[in-house]
């Protein structure tokens, strides 16, 4: 299935850097499927935002890339999209790799998920439905949210 990101804001909360936990990667069951968009990017930091970008398809100018407050992630929450200001909800359960696919001093977190509200609609925009998933990299001493070398998020 397809990645995507998930960023928690805590280790209180969830155990794990909230970063890391936002930055998951997000799989539907069976029934759901891909929008087929899946964004090449993925940086920001524990504390603040994180912006996705090099997504394609998009559905116009306005979904080529989007952000998030990392904090809201944990277990889910709204992706702004730039220029059109439309948003993506997710939902996201997130595990933890140790290090995986990450360079030293970084651990990776592995989101699914499903979409489960969007502002609008149309080819190119992720849906209702669709699955999410990513992984990535996280290290709360350098306070950075980076995707895992090589792979995609997907929406």
């Amino acid at each position: 299935m397809r990645r995507l990101l998930t960023v928690a804001a805590t280790a209180v909360a969830l155990s794990i850097p909230a970063s890391a936990a936002a930055l998951g990667v997000v799989q539907a069951g069976p029934a759901a499927a891909a929008s087929g968009v899946s964004c090449g990017s993925l940086k920001g930091t524990v504390t603040g935002t994180i912006t996705v970008k090099a997504c394609t398809p998009s559905g116009g100018k306005g979904y080529k890339s989007a952000t998030a407050p990392a904090s809201s992630l944990a277990s889910g929450g709204n992706l702004t999209w730039s220029t059109s200001g439309a948003t993506t909800t997710v939902s996201l359960s997130v595990t933890s790799a140790g290090q995986g696919g990450c360079a030293k001093g970084y651990t990776e977190y592995d989101g699914t998920g499903s979409v489960t509200a969007a502002s609008t609609s149309g080819a190119g925009i992720p849906a209702v439905g669709d699955a999410v998933s990513a992984r990535a990299c996280v290290s709360t001493a350098k306070n950075k949210i980076t995707l895992v070398k090589g792979t995609r998020i997907a929406l």
